[in-house]
């Protein structure tokens, strides 16, 4: 995984999983909205996002896959969320392009099993905000990814959007939504 993030909850049903994201959005603020995939906001900070988009990948090794648009970021408070709604396990990870700097999440229910980031103020991408990297030289995003058997370790939003994922990974549910 580079560049890149995602949440992983391990359901065997991504339309349950799609239809928690469509019961939390609104909390968030968030109504459904009639928007193609494409059609982003342009900011990448999850709190200055005026759209959001989700593919919700089809179950694969047990995990149904969450990206959003960009790739960049999960949301760790929405990994939490629909592990406890779902009662069930969720992963949040996030990874900068040298796979050293990463962070992430495993949820278990309404507990937390595992967490490793650090909130740091910087400009990304030209987008002055939170991001939530830590260094971690001990451990690497794949090795967490391979322990845990997630999928899909090379893809993100944009190899959806562009029609670029496996042929056997079935068809993702789009959902967007935007700031009411």
């Amino acid at each position: 995984m580079n560049n890149s993030g995602a949440i992983y909850v391990e359901h065997p049903d991504h339309r349950a999983v799609a239809a928690e994201l469509e019961r939390l959005m609104p909390e968030r603020g968030f109504a459904r909205a009639d928007l193609r995939p494409g059609e982003i906001s342009g900011r990448i900070m999850i709190p200055e996002k005026r759209r959001r988009h989700f593919f919700v990948m089809p179950a694969a090794s047990g995990w149904v896959t969450v990206w959003e648009d960009p790739r960049y970021f999960g949301e760790r408070a929405l990994a939490q969320q629909i592990a406890a709604a779902l009662s069930t396990r969720a992963v949040w990870i996030e990874v900068s392009g040298n796979g050293v700097a990463w962070a992430h999440g495993v949820y278990a229910g309404e507990e937390t099993v595992e967490e490793r980031y650090e909130e740091v103020e910087t400009t990304f991408y030209g987008e002055y905000g939170v991001i939530h990297f830590a260094f971690d030289i001990d451990h690497t995003p794949d090795e967490l990814i391979a322990a845990l058997g997630l999928p899909y370790e090379d893809d993100h939003y944009e190899s959806a959007l562009l029609g670029e994922l496996p042929a056997d990974a079935g068809e993702p549910i789009h959902l967007a939504f935007e700031k009411c």
